[in-house]
């Protein structure tokens, strides 16, 4: 069976360098460090394929991602991020495909950086992380960037980012447990999971799929919580005005993935809320290495046999038009 994972990360030492100087909002990652290595280096990701047995990536930037540098610096800095994936991914015939950051602070920008990045990189869509500066991306200032993705009919994955100091402390900060664990609840055990769970809430509320019907987003984590409420919001939405129902617009404009939360009680609820043909194959690599059980979670899914094939590369190789 091929195998694609669509929500692979890379990471370059340049942009690591920036980050680490510049961004106002710190990576809380205890193993960042550790796992440099393995973002920057192409042939550390195509090791691990060959030994695991995965087909190809999608790989993007997420976490350390540009979008988070200052304005200054961020249109130059997302460039040279996506030139620099580009050129890597040359290297690897067949292995890779990629998504574009993008400086999302400055709309106008970032859908020409977009735009750039499929017309002449060749990149299969763009990836966003988590809030922008707390702006939330329902905000109309951010409409460019769906309208543009909408035109070039490529998808937007909207990923975890590190959610604000001001939400980390009402939220998930306790006298009852260690800063640590505060850290970790207030990233990617629940709060920025969380989060980007509100941020495609918004999206579908705020009406943005009835402007660009064509619009595809992505979200990783099974979905970021939303699915278990497909018909809550149906009915509360129904009460608040909603033109038509959210289910519709969910189960028609988003795809969804595991990154490697490899549990077959959420895939089964995803599947049967959205069906294989918006369900798409992810481990998470380099922060989530699930290695042999990559290939085994699919192959021994309580799935029919056409559908493992659609979850583990079809419905890659369709909307990413691979």
């Amino acid at each position: 069976m091929k195998i694609i994972t669509v929500e692979e990360h890379f990471d370059t030492p340049a942009n690591v360098k920036n980050f680490n100087q510049y961004s106002k909002i710190k990576n809380n990652n205890p193993r960042q460090n550790e796992l440099n290595h393995d973002l920057t280096s192409l042939q550390a990701h195509v090791d691990y394929m060959d030994k695991y047995n995965i087909d190809m990536q999608v790989i993007s930037d997420a976490g350390n991602s540009p979008q988070v540098l200052p304005d200054n610096m961020v249109v130059s800095a997302s460039k040279e991020q996506n030139d620099t994936l580009t050129n890597n991914m040359t290297k690897f015939p067949k292995r890779f495909a990629g998504l574009a950051v993008l400086p999302v602070n400055l709309p106008e920008k970032a859908a020409t950086e977009l735009e750039r990045s499929v017309k002449e990189l060749g990149l299969k869509g763009g990836i966003i992380s988590g809030s922008v500066n707390g702006q939330f991306l329902d905000d109309p200032k951010f409409e460019p960037i769906f309208a543009k993705a909408a035109e070039l009919d490529v998808p937007l994955y909207l990923h975890p980012g590190v959610i604000t100091d001001e939400q980390l402390n009402m939220l998930y900060k306790s006298k009852s447990y260690s800063p640590l664990l505060t850290t970790m609840m207030g990233g990617a055990a629940w709060g920025w999971h969380n989060e980007e769970g509100i941020q495609v809430v918004r999206l579908i509320l705020g009406g943005i799929f009835e402007k660009y019907p064509k619009l595809k987003l992505i979200t990783g984590h099974w979905g970021e919580f939303v699915p278990m409420f497909i018909e809550r919001l149906d009915q509360f939405g129904a009460i608040g005005g909603l033109k038509k129902p959210f289910s519709e617009t969910y189960r028609k404009n988003i795809f969804i993935t595991p990154s490697g939360m490899f549990t077959n009680p959420q895939l089964q609820l995803i599947k049967t809320e959205m069906g294989t043909d918006h369900m798409m194959y992810s481990e998470d690599y380099p922060y989530v290495k699930r290695e042999n059980d990559v290939r085994k979670f699919i192959t021994e899914a309580d799935l029919t046999n056409p559908e493992k094939e659609t979850f583990a590369h079809g419905t890659a190789e369709k909307l990413f038009k691979l």
